[in-house]
């Protein structure tokens, strides 16, 4: 992978991430790390989900089983938090997947600063430390445990929150705990980590991405070396845990693997597939892995005139190159083949998004400065003639 190196040193760069433990049973530390962070009454955020199938009584009955409980919801949005407990309550533990871990982190401001989330949307907008947050995820899939943005919507379009103190202190990633996800949220949220990596490994080089005060900064020596690993891992065990879920070292993989993919793109960034599926989620509601699903071709075709090199020699070390086919071409193939193989929506067609949805879509993506500032490609009008010819002339 050495073309994706710029030369390290020439330019600074810095790198965060939370405390993590990784491994199985590690959950088990959680009672151990309320201590260390003086936590005598934790909010624990899950779902109904986690609660249904007996992982949120697992872990409660390690700490305290009278601990205050609230529910995300699937989709978080700026309207869900008119109930947040505040009484007796000085820190959150986030048990479950992305949704979860962005809500918590939202309760976790709130309860530090009080107001509206509305107060909070965009970027370094959080005037100081937040409420303790432990994250314990039971998905493979955005890595929120390990990034300092939550996804939220507002008005019907998703939104971020984006402030290094959204952080979690503490990140608990036990691999037994998604042992026995669903096949459709194993495919849908490991495909997430799938882009995660690609789209870190691949943003623009961080010499190129001007300060700002998000720790979005570019791909660089560290975030790639990250990335790169992360893209192995999910690509060697992603579809063996889609359809065997008893695949327990498949399910590790994935697990260490969604956890470097979130830890490389929390400091590289991303790009033009999330933001287009971000676009995607907003106007239909689908889920975020089916969105990227349908994105990811189209993104990576829009950058296919300054990552032809680079495409090339993913696609080689992977080993998907094939004869007959340029090397860049066989790893945008390749996405696809994985995207079909583990189920999921091939294009917008499917979430009946037509033609006359274009003008939209183009400018929905175009206003989401935080994603696109580290696209390797800047991202114009002319992403319309991609769309229109992947989404809709080639489906």
């Amino acid at each position: 992978m050495q073309s994706l190196d710029g030369q390290p040193g020439s330019t600074p760069l810095s790198f965060l991430s939370p405390d993590v433990r990784f491994g199985d049973g590690v959950a088990a530390a959680l009672q151990e790390t309320l201590s260390r962070y003086r936590i005598r009454d934790p909010l624990i955020v899950t779902d109904a989900g986690i609660e249904s199938v007996g992982i949120l009584d697992r872990i409660r009955d390690e700490i305290d089983p009278a601990a205050t409980v609230y529910h995300a919801s699937t989709e978080p949005s700026t309207d869900d938090f008119e109930k947040l407990p505040t009484e007796a309550v000085d820190g959150v533990v986030a048990i479950g997947g992305g949704s979860c871990i962005d809500t918590a982190k939202l309760a976790a401001t709130l309860l530090a600063h009080g107001g509206d989330p509305v107060d909070y949307l965009g970027v370094d907008s959080v005037p100081g430390p937040i409420e303790p947050l432990i994250a314990v995820p039971t998905t493979s899939g955005t890595g929120s445990q390990a990034t300092q943005t939550a996804v939220i919507s507002h008005d019907n379009v998703k939104r971020g929150v984006s402030d290094g103190h959204l952080r979690p202190d503490v990140a608990l990633v036990d691999p037994t705990l998604t042992f026995d996800l669903p096949r459709s949220v194993t495919a849908r949220s490991g495909f997430d980590a799938f882009v995660h990596a690609l789209e870190s490994l691949t943003a623009r080089d961080y010499r190129w991405v001007e300060s700002r005060p998000i720790t979005y900064q570019g791909a660089n020596p560290i975030s790639r070396a990250l990335a790169w690993r992360a893209l192995q891992l999910i690509h060697g065990s992603l579809e063996r845990a889609v359809f065997d879920g008893n695949d327990r070292d498949a399910r590790r993989s994935m697990s260490l693997g969604a956890h470097l993919a979130g830890t490389a793109f929390s400091v590289s960034g991303l790009g033009a597939v999330h933001a287009l599926a971000s676009t995607y989620g907003g106007l239909t509601g689908k889920p975020h892995g089916d969105c990227l699903a349908a994105s990811v071709r189209t993104g990576l075709r829009y950058n296919l005139p300054v990552r032809r090199e680079q495409y090339g020699e993913i696609a080689r070390a992977l080993g998907v190159e094939r004869d007959g086919t340029p090397d860049s071409i066989a790893l945008i193939d390749e996405c696809d083949r994985v995207r079909s193989a583990i189920g999921l929506p091939g294009s917008v067609t499917e979430f009946d998004l037509s033609v006359a949805d274009v003008d939209d879509i183009v400018t929905n993506t175009l206003v989401q400065d935080r994603r696109l500032a580290t696209n390797p490609r800047e991202v114009r009008e002319d992403i319309r003639d991609v769309v229109v010819d992947v989404e809709f002339s080639e489906s």
